[in-house]
C-alpha cells in the first residue's frame, strides 16, 4: 500500500484508501484490502517496535516485515495498524496471502499482548442478516457452514455433525436450504453485489474486493455488532489467571496462590471421539501450536483431562471436560492470547456454539 506521509486516525486513514484506491493499491496483486482485528493489552506498541520496522503516522502505526516470495526473493510487507476501540486494534493491508502468512501471522504467535479477534458463531449469523437485509439483491457466491444445534434445527439426521462448502451464484438460496435441511450455519461467506464484493469469516478476517465507501461502511457496521461480545471475551480471558497474593496471618508474611478458573460451556454434548479428534486437529493445524500431555480419558460418557501447553508463548493450563463443559485451570504464564486462541480452536474444531465464561476463584491457605 502506498499511503502518503501524514498524521491519521483510523477513520482518516481509511478515507485516503477510499478516495484514491488506484494509487494506494498500484502494483499490488488483486488490488484488494484485507482487514484483521486484534485484541490487545498494554505493551503491544513496544512489541511491534521490537519485531518490526515501525513508523508513526499520527495514531496509525505502519509496520514492515520481511517475507520470501515464490521465487525465494526477500521482500518487504507493509501493514498499518489503527485503534478501532480500546483494546481492539485493526490491521489493514493489501499484501498477498503468502506475505500475510510469513510476516503478519507471527505478530501474535509469541505475543502476550496481541491476539487475533475471533467472531462467535452466533454473532456471525447476525452479521450475515445485516448484510442480506441491507441488500435485497445481494448474492452469495461461496460459503462454508457447520452444524450448530443451538442456532438451527435439522430435518435430516440432526445428530450428525456436518461441514458444508458451497460455490455457486445461487448461494443465498442454498444457504437457507442447507440450514433448514441439515442445521448448518455459515462460518465464512463471500458476498457479491453491483458495488460490493467482500468476504467475511469467523476468524476475524475481512476481505474487501471492491475498495469503495460502501464496502468500508459495511465493514464498520458489522464490527459495531460484534465488538461488545468480543471485548467481554477479552475481559473473561484476562480474569483467568494464576497469581500469588501476599497475606499477613499474625506476624507472618506468606505468598498464597490464587487461581481464577475458566469454563467453556458446550452447545451440544461432546463425545470422547470428538475430544480426541480435537486434539489431533490442534496438533496438525498450521495456525495453532498447542500440545497435550498427561492425557487421561475414559470410555462411555466423556471424562477427559490433560495439561495444555501453548508452545509459542509457554503458557500452561489444565483442562478437564465432561459432555457438557470444559474447565480451564491456569498454571504458568497463562496470558490472555493463549486462552483466546484456545477458545477459537474449540469453536472452530469442536463446538461452534461453545461459550467461555469465568468459573471461580480459589485461594489455597
Amino acid at each position: 500500500m502506498h499511503i502518503p506521509e501524514g498524521e491519521y486516525n483510523l477513520k482518516e486513514f481509511c478515507r485516503v484508501i477510499i478516495d484514491s484506491p488506484e494509487s494506494v493499491l498500484e502494483g499490488y496483486h488483486g488490488q484488494r484490502i484485507k482487514s484483521f482485528l486484534y485484541l490487545s493489552d498494554n505493551g503491544w506498541r513496544a512489541y511491534l517496535d521490537e519485531h518490526y520496522e515501525t513508523e508513526q503516522l499520527g495514531d496509525v502505526t505502519k509496520f514492515v516485515g520481511k517475507y520470501r516470495n515464490r521465487k525465494g526473493a526477500e521482500q518487504p510487507a507493509k501493514f498499518y495498524l489503527g485503534e478501532y476501540k480500546d483494546d481492539l486494534q485493526m490491521v489493514v493491508t493489501a499484501e498477498t496471502e503468502e506475505a500475510i502468512r510469513q510476516a503478519l501471522r507471527p505478530v501474535s504467535e509469541h505475543s502476550d499482548c496481541l491476539s487475533p479477534m475471533p467472531i462467535m458463531t452466533e454473532d456471525f449469523q447476525t452479521m450475515n442478516e445485516i448484510v442480506l437485509s441491507s441488500y435485497e439483491d445481494m448474492r452469495i457466491s461461496e460459503f462454508k457452514s457447520k452444524r450448530v444445534p443451538s442456532l438451527a434445527e435439522a430435518r435430516t439426521r440432526p445428530d450428525v455433525d456436518r461441514e458444508i462448502e458451497y460455490k455457486g451464484i445461487d448461494g443465498r438460496d442454498r444457504l437457507d436450504e442447507f440450514r433448514a435441511e441439515y442445521g448448518v450455519v455459515p462460518t465464512r461467506i463471500q458476498y457479491e453485489h453491483e458495488n460490493v464484493s467482500l468476504r467475511i469469516d469467523t476468524s476475524g478476517k475481512f476481505t474487501l474486493e471492491t475498495v469503495n465507501q460502501e464496502s468500508f461502511n459495511i465493514l464498520f457496521e458489522l464490527l459495531s455488532e460484534v465488538v461488545v461480545n468480543v471485548l467481554e471475551l477479552l475481559d473473561v480471558a484476562n480474569k483467568i489467571k494464576f497469581e500469588k497474593r501476599e497475606v499477613e496471618p499474625g506476624n507472618l508474611k506468606i505468598q498464597v496462590p490464587e487461581v481464577s478458573s475458566g469454563e467453556i460451556d458446550f452447545d451440544q454434548q461432546v463425545t470422547l471421539m470428538q475430544a480426541e479428534s480435537f486434539i489431533k486437529g490442534t496438533k496438525s493445524s498450521d495456525e495453532l501450536n498447542f500440545s497435550f500431555t498427561d492425557v487421561t480419558k475414559q470410555a462411555g460418557s466423556l471424562d477427559f483431562s490433560a495439561q495444555v501447553t501453548d508452545e509459542n508463548r509457554g503458557s500452561l493450563f489444565n483442562v478437564s471436560a465432561t459432555e457438557e463443559s470444559m474447565r480451564i485451570v491456569p498454571k504458568q504464564n497463562c496470558s490472555f492470547p493463549s486462552l483466546v486462541e484456545f477458545y477459537l480452536a474449540v469453536i472452530q474444531m469442536l463446538d461452534g456454539g461453545a461459550k467461555m465464561k469465568l468459573y471461580e476463584a480459589q485461594t489455597a491457605v
